[in-house]
């Protein structure tokens, strides 16, 4: 069920004590009436989709064509040939695609992300999904908001809000009181942003307790990603160039075979056998290798990639990114991770080092969150 109109917050008064958190009979309810905590992942593609984009190609309607002329006109040798290649060009497309896609969803299967409540007075850890308007989220440094909410407890809590505006900069929060909790439906407290959470954005510094307001859909992340999911796929600058080679081939065997036709007749020779050579020459003029050898290399770029640790779920995307040299943008976040990391240091003395980016770290920037990160690492890595 999707959530159709959930109010900015859930009045804490109204769901038991705030310390107390939800009942289990109130999240049931609440689940049944918002539904659930999950952002639409888009329609599956099905394999009948991915094997139809093989085919989805005005080279491939050519050849396709070309392959009948050739039954018709009794070149039945022709004919096998050029269905072997539209066959093996159709197998490798659709076993490459339907790998990665595969892939994608394994990878998927993988996640399962967990935040902790306060339900029943009791602090436990639950799959995001399962998140009800009122929940009490502890929110701590580095954890993602997995629903948007208020603040109303707050220890100098400041959050990256990077994967909604791409700017890197942490925005301070601040908690709110009971009163202005019970007036988040005014127009005057609704523009009020510092004491409100988003889903996606992550805790740089301190820690709070937040109350959930909005799930799925109806926050700020859902409704970006359910705005991109209704996007129309365009067609790539290759599958452009390739339609437009394939008009222009059209065109030219068109010409070519109706010249020819044309020449004969003038000649004086028999209507028939001159309709017949310039078919042949028709569909000996299609280049059938052509399909097959680009297929054979989109490939050959997908597996370089995925080398790379890219995965390209899309064949003809292949060509795409490999056209790209550089990309200019002043975003973070909406286009990466949004978080800085330390991959190598260059110390005299690596264990004093690793202590000193402890002890003088008071996680209030990215750089001393990354360099605490990397201590962490280091530290599990080489106990002693």
């Amino acid at each position: 069920m999707e959530n159709a109109e959930i109010k900015q917050t859930v009045d804490i008064s109204s769901h038991g004590n705030v310390y107390q958190g939800l009942s289990l009979d109130e999240v049931k309810e609440l689940r049944k009436k918002y539904g659930e905590n999950r952002i639409p992942e888009g329609k599956k593609v099905s394999i009948w989709k991915i094997l139809l984009n093989q085919i989805k190609s005005p080279l491939v309607y050519i050849i396709l064509a070309a392959a009948i002329v050739s039954l018709i006109m009794g070149q039945t040798s022709d004919f096998i040939m050029i269905m072997v290649v539209v066959a093996i060009d159709i197998v490798m497309g659709f076993t490459q695609e339907y790998k990665a896609q595969q892939t994608y969803v394994a990878l998927k299967g993988l996640i399962h992300p967990t935040t902790t409540v306060i339900r029943d007075g009791q602090r436990k850890e639950v799959e995001v999904w399962e998140l009800v308007p009122g929940d009490l989220v502890v929110l701590n440094v580095g954890e993602k908001a997995p629903a948007d909410g208020t603040l109303i407890e707050a220890t100098r809590i400041s959050m990256d809000e990077s994967i909604l505006t791409g700017e890197s900069e942490p925005v301070s929060k601040k908690e709110t009181s009971k009163e202005l909790n019970q007036k988040l439906s005014s127009k005057k407290a609704s523009k009020d942003k510092s004491h409100t959470v988003y889903m996606g954005t992550t805790v740089v510094t301190g820690r709070g307790l937040m109350q959930v307001g909005k799930i799925g859909t109806t926050t700020e992340f859902g409704q970006i990603a359910a705005s991109l999911s209704e996007q129309q796929e365009a067609d790539t600058p290759f599958q452009i160039r390739i339609k437009d080679f394939s008009k222009t081939l059209t065109k030219i065997v068109v010409g070519f075979t109706i010249a020819t036709f044309l020449v004969g007749l003038i000649r004086g020779q028999e209507f028939f056998e001159i309709l017949r050579i310039s078919i042949i020459l028709a569909v000996a003029a299609v280049p059938e290798g052509l399909l097959i050898a680009v297929t054979i290399i989109q490939v050959l770029g997908m597996k370089k990639i995925l080398k790379r640790q890219g995965l390209v779920k899309k064949l003809a995307a292949v060509e795409t990114l490999g056209s790209v040299t550089s990309i200019c943008t002043d975003k973070t976040g909406t286009l990466t991770e949004g978080q800085m990391k330390v991959s190598c240091t260059d110390f005299a003395d690596t264990t004093s080092s690793i202590q000193n980016m402890v002890f003088c770290n008071n996680m209030e920037g990215p750089v001393e969150i990354a360099l605490w990160q990397y201590a962490g690492q280091q530290l599990n890595a080489n106990p002693q």
